[in-house]
């Protein structure tokens, strides 16, 4: 019973060090890894419990000549998408406006407006692609990844006895 007892405190003592080893690694290795969140309009991104903005992340990745040369490439894509963006919901808008005033709307002016937002969908759909890829690229270099270490210790009763296993 006294070996038991002891076996059974050891392997506590022995999951206690490994755990708190691997908390330490994981907690250095998650404060340089950005996450990446997917929404609807394209991603955001994350460090810690922090959401970056385009200039903080475009900074942070400077430490990394891949990284910042995607994520610079995906600002002009960014910036046709705005820009088509703005002035195709400018287009749709007016008319609408128009209509609900009682006016007479000119509805091939919201037409082409409808045009411009369809034509700026995958020049930001480009841009997005390029950040994440800047991420991904930034994230592999610094040796991060999304996955934690996992581990599992269990103290298991076999048809032999007492055993100690380890899975990671």
């Amino acid at each position: 019973m006294q070996k038991i007892f002891t076996l059974v405190i050891t392997c506590l003592l022995f999951s206690t060090i490994i755990r708190a080893q691997a908390d330490n690694t994981s907690r250095q290795r998650t404060t340089d890894t950005i996450r990446i969140k997917k929404t609807f309009g394209g991603s955001q991104f994350f460090v810690g419990e922090k959401q970056l903005k385009l200039k903080e992340l475009e900074k942070m990745l400077q430490s990394n000549e891949a990284a910042y040369r995607l994520v610079r490439s995906s600002k002009a894509p960014a910036t046709v998408a705005t820009v088509l963006g703005v002035a195709g919901g400018f287009m749709i808008g007016w008319p609408l406006g128009t209509a609900i005033a009682g006016g007479s709307p000119n509805w091939a002016l919201a037409g082409a407006g409808a045009g411009l937002v369809a034509i700026s969908i995958p020049f930001g759909i480009s841009s997005n692609k390029k950040v994440v890829k800047a991420v991904n690229t930034y994230n592999a270099a610094a040796g991060n990844s999304t996955s934690c270490l996992q581990y599992d210790l269990k103290l298991q009763l076999t048809n032999n006895g007492v055993g100690l296993a380890y899975n990671f």
